[in-house]
């Protein structure tokens, strides 16, 4: 049972990932009761930017990431990162300024540590479970989105619950403060500002003293005579560039599959079933994919990232094309429903068999020590701007050209992505991460400089 003693570590790193999950679910119930109350009511614009400008901070959050983790690891980091998310929730938002600062502080929490949480489990755990562990991310997230939602049924009957539900996301703050002073820091980050014997401490301390010596052996080949920081300008040069894109272009087919869109859009799917609590759907929508990153969990380190990443976006592909066919073709109107709710179901359910869950994990896999912090900040950018801009413009193109023409686009997407998967990903599971930088990178590694 190896992953037993580095299991409490990973989740206290994980709490940040439910907080994530919190913030995106805490306003799918009550904004209308928030715009009543602040005053811009009736206003899609001020109500879109109150939901959106959490993503202009994450944006932020995960520029500066890197910075932070290089400088000061990932304990600290996570830490010192939980300031501005405890503030953002606690700011009394007595008028739309201070709802907008608010929402702005935790999206940069947020943006930092969606780039920390993977990095710091990928460094930590043990190679034959690391792929299992990082779904740990997924599922954090799945958890904070139900607990947001079920929060927030009393919202539905009273309108100043909403103040409740902000507040509420400081404990998860307090609890990562607390717990990660207890937790390890990576022996990764410690060999690479060169305190080796204390990542001997923490590699005899996680994975075994049987383990250490070699680990040990294959960290100081990696970081041997670099201490230096890197800089953004490395992720231009081989093979970093070459990562870097793979990244950036995984998150790019992520957000452009639909996700968001198709997470919006679920509870008017459900509303033509007849289920009118927005809350309820999303909540069938929240537990799907609670199933699918469970699922994965435990094919992640059997099956492969490869595998499940191609085997997902094939299974979106088609669960779109089945929505698209249910709206498109004149079919009973109770069996078109039922085959657009089953449609939206499988989709969130094939996400989270892959497609949520190994972005996350396989970027810092294929990054190097040096620069996984720059990669990981870069990734994460990208998906922040792509997940911006299918807010911004999803509903405006589903008024222009109907769903059924968007969902199509995104089946396609989603079938581009199989494809890039199954030519630019190599397989990761159950090597170290130091033996996958070895085969990336050009040169031999006696003359790695």
């Amino acid at each position: 049972l190896g992953w037993v003693r580095v299991f409490p570590h990973v989740l206290t790193a994980s709490m940040a990932n439910f907080l994530f999950g919190y913030h995106i679910g805490v306003m799918n119930g009550p904004i209308e009761d928030i715009a009543r109350e602040l005053g811009f009511q009736g206003n899609p614009f001020l109500q879109g930017l109150v939901v959106s400008i959490f993503i202009v901070g994450a944006f932020f959050g995960s520029l500066g990431s890197s910075a932070l983790v290089d400088y000061l690891g990932c304990k600290r980091t996570l830490q010192i990162d939980s300031i501005p998310l405890i503030l953002g929730a606690f700011i009394r938002a007595h008028s739309l300024d201070e709802m907008l600062l608010g929402r702005f502080l935790v999206g940069i929490g947020i943006g930092v540590n969606t780039v920390l949480v993977p990095i710091y489990i990928s460094e930590v755990a043990p190679t034959k479970y690391r792929g299992t562990l990082g779904t740990l991310c997924q599922i954090g997230t799945c958890l904070g989105i139900i607990a947001a939602l079920s929060l927030g049924i009393p919202s539905e009957s009273d309108p100043h619950w909403w103040r409740t539900m902000l507040y509420a996301a400081c404990v998860p703050g307090f609890f990562i403060v607390v717990g990660m002073q207890f937790a390890v820091e990576s022996p990764r980050w410690l060999a690479k500002v060169g305190r080796l014997d204390d990542a001997r401490k923490v590699v005899e301390n996680i994975w075994g003293v049987a383990e250490a010596e070699k680990a040990m052996e294959e960290m100081k080949s990696v970081v041997a005579n670099d201490d230096s920081q890197a800089s953004w300008s490395e992720l231009l040069a081989e093979p970093h560039n070459r990562v870097a894109l793979i990244g950036g272009s995984l998150f790019f087919l992520q957000q452009f599959a639909g996700i968001n869109g198709v997470l919006y859009f679920s509870s008017l799917t459900f509303r033509d079933v007849g289920i009118t609590s927005g809350i309820l759907a999303s909540l069938y929508v929240g537990i799907t994919n609670f199933g699918g990153a469970l699922v994965a969990s435990n094919l992640m380190d059997k099956q492969g990232r490869k595998n499940l990443l191609i085997g997902s976006y094939l299974g979106m592909a088609f669960a779109m094309f089945l929505i698209v066919f249910s709206i498109s073709f004149p079919l009973d109107e109770g069996v078109g429903h039922t085959l657009s709710v089953t449609g939206t179901l499988l989709y969130i359910f094939t996400f989270a068999l892959g497609a949520g869950p190994v972005t996350g994990i396989i970027i810092p896999e294929l990054s190097s020590a040096r620069t996984r912090s720059k990669v990981m900040g870069f990734s994460f950018t990208v998906h922040w701007i792509c997940n911006f801009v299918v807010g911004l413009y999803f509903l405006e193109l589903v008024k222009l050209f109907g769903v059924g023409a968007v969902y199509a686009g995104f089946g396609g997407v989603s079938l581009l992505s199989a494809l890039f998967a199954y030519n630019f990903i190599v397989e990761t599971k159950g090597r170290s991460l130091e033996e996958i930088e070895m085969s990336l990178s050009p040169a031999a590694p006696g003359e790695r400089k």
